[in-house]
């Protein structure tokens, strides 16, 4: 006795189970991941000088505008040297110019005293050009506007070339640094819109990922991704975002492998009309 086969429906059920479990696996899952604020602007200021502090005009906490005076050393000697070099500056400038016009004249002025009045000028002003860029360091000024952070310096204390003196920030432009398994790579491309939730403030805010650090901890598993924060200045006011701050990130996750397996179950169930057609 022959049993009947019946492949049509068999393939038809498969096809459909697949294409269920497909649209159940397409739905995207939000994720969460651990989430901190740091500052696009950020430095460590050093001394360019081995002198002494005369002034320190700013602590930890205090605001200051872009140009502020916030140090001054001690550059009387520089200063001193600055003069003379300007001296010397000016003195192969008149000898180089009395030359030239006793040259006109008609005067006994060879080529080769020409040249010499020449080179004594160009390295006399080269001297004074290196003199006045060091003493434009006797003066301590903030890059940008922002907070200090930390003070390593006192007055009238003496600073080596490399001395420490401000670490600096500006939180006006703020960057969300997220930790997320490696995992999610095949899922996340930049331009994604994600929320950030900071727990200092309690708030939700936008972000968008601009970049994807293509380092992946062996221990962990794990990838550094950072995203821009969403410009609301009302907002960032109101709420105070610093650097530092944590959170967590929330990233929807849109799996494609959803996609391909109901694509895999309509090619399945057409084959099998096809072939019950014929």
């Amino acid at each position: 006795m022959q049993f009947p086969v019946f492949p049509r429906v068999v393939i038809l059920v498969s096809a459909a189970l697949v294409s269920c479990a497909a649209q159940a696996q397409h739905q995207p899952d939000t994720e969460s991941a651990p989430a901190k604020l740091n500052a696009l602007s950020r430095v460590q200021l050093s001394s360019e000088l081995a002198t002494r502090i005369t002034e320190v005009r700013v602590r930890a906490g205090n605001h200051f505008k872009q140009g502020d005076l916030l140090a001054r050393f001690d550059c009387t000697e520089l200063k001193a040297e600055l003069q003379g070099a300007d001296s010397q500056r000016s003195l192969a400038r008149r000898q180089l110019d009395a030359n030239i016009s006793l040259r006109q004249l008609g005067g006994n002025i060879s080529e080769l005293e020409m040249v010499q009045s020449e080179a004594q000028l160009a390295d006399a002003t080269a001297k004074y050009k290196v003199l006045a860029h060091r003493n434009s360091y006797c003066e301590v000024r903030a890059p940008f506007a922002g907070f200090v952070v930390s003070r390593q310096i006192e007055p009238h204390q003496r600073a080596e070339v490399g001395t420490p003196l401000f670490e600096l920030v500006d939180n006006r432009g703020l960057e969300v640094e997220a930790i997320i398994p490696s995992g999610w790579l095949d899922k996340l491309t930049l331009g994604t819109i994600f929320k950030v939730t900071i727990n200092e403030t309690g708030r939700d805010y936008s972000a968008t990922l601009q970049r994807i650090v293509p380092v992946v901890d062996p221990v962990t598993r794990t990838v550094r991704v950072i995203g821009k924060l969403e410009e609301r200045t009302e907002e960032f006011s109101s709420t105070l975002l610093i650097s530092g701050m944590s959170g967590e990130a929330h990233f929807t996750l849109d799996d494609t492998t959803g996609d391909m397996l109901a694509d895999r179950a309509r090619k399945a169930a057409s084959l099998t009309e096809t072939d019950g057609a014929n």
